[in-house]
């Protein structure tokens, strides 16, 4: 299959973009500004501005691509960041989002569309207790529109079911919190880690979180593609939601640092600025989501549980290091 990906360079994107071309597609990457991808196996890339709708739409007509994944949108703070930035990061979902769908209706083309969402903005109506299934929150459940993650959430993925009901192929798949060598976790955690450096958390980490390692997004993305149903919703997260405190204290663990330091969340007010709105709730709202419906489908997990990913983790980054030791030398 022909396929173009939005957001090529990012953390999801490129690795989902890796996927694809190993799975046998033709993968083309939509660059923004003055970026580069550097991906072996790239058929090639377009360049353009996301915000920009006759830009997008030129970029899909040189293309013409049988499937888009749409990744792109500005990244998610690991600092202080202002309101104009939120609203970017929201605008580049949202709009970007519409300027692509509307460009994949005027060209008139038969693509599978599909785009990435998150999965931890559901509202929660009673709490997650151990292994109590029956609290998990499944794609049917309301999401939990006062936070500023909620809220982009609904207006991204109305975007996309306005498009469903004219008639496109698109899916969407709701991401658990993402990790992997790469991104904010490697940024703010990993990678301090690593180098045997105590780490700080708002708040006392007493929450529960659905992650779900890099590597099965993109497997996901890529069985997804090849089973695209309009108007279908997926959670991808790994088997078993696990208290934010444990996921980072065997963290440390794994990578020989000690154990995190919790601090009060007027700090992170402090550290953030406006990204405390986006922040706050990751570190003070449990989030356990059920991945029953993209298993029944026949998806199976290569890093069920975040013991298996974490390990993944730390073999990715001695790896890093020795090819750099390699290169030096």
């Amino acid at each position: 299959m022909k396929l173009l990906v939005f957001g090529v360079t990012g953390f999801i994107g490129s690795r989902a973009a890796r996927q694809l071309v190993g799975d046998g597609h033709e993968v083309y990457g939509f660059l923004r500004g003055k970026s580069e991808a550097k991906l072996d196996g790239l058929a090639g890339t377009v360049r353009g501005d996301l915000l920009d709708p006759q830009s997008v739409e030129d970029a899909i007509r040189t293309l013409k691509p049988e499937g888009v994944l749409f990744t792109a949108g500005e990244r998610y703070p690991s600092g202080r960041v202002n309101n104009r930035y939120l609203e970017l990061m929201q605008r580049s979902r949202v709009e970007g989002t519409r300027n692509t769908l509307e460009a994949i209706v005027k060209l008139e083309l038969d693509a599978c569309f599909v785009s990435v969402s998150g999965a931890l903005a559901y509202k929660r109506h009673q709490a997650y207790k151990g292994e109590i299934r029956a609290s998990l929150s499944r794609e049917v459940d309301e999401i939990d529109g006062s936070t500023w993650f909620g809220d982009t959430l609904l207006k991204w993925e109305g975007v996309i079911q306005s498009y469903v009901n004219r008639g496109i192929n698109a899916s969407i798949i709701r991401l658990g919190a993402v990790y992997g060598w790469g991104g904010v976790w490697r940024e703010r955690f990993f990678e301090p880690m690593l180098h045997h450096s105590r780490t700080f958390v708002p708040g006392n980490g007493r929450i529960s979180v659905s992650f779900v390692h890099v590597e099965d997004v993109a497997r996901a993305i890529s069985y997804i593609f090849k089973r695209c149903s309009p108007g279908e919703v997926y959670n991808v997260v790994d088997d078993e939601p696990v208290e934010l405190r444990v996921f980072l204290e065997e963290a440390a663990k794994t990578f020989g640092a000690p154990p995190p330091l919790y601090v009060p969340l007027i700090l992170a007010r402090i550290s953030f600025g406006a990204a405390y709105r986006l922040i706050a709730p990751s570190f003070t709202l449990s989030q356990a989501v059920s991945n029953e419906k993209i298993k029944k489908l026949g998806f199976e997990f290569r890093y069920p549980t975040y013991r298996e990913g974490l390990q993944q983790v730390k073999k990715e980054a001695d790896r890093e290091i020795q090819e750099k030791q390699v290169v030096q030398t």
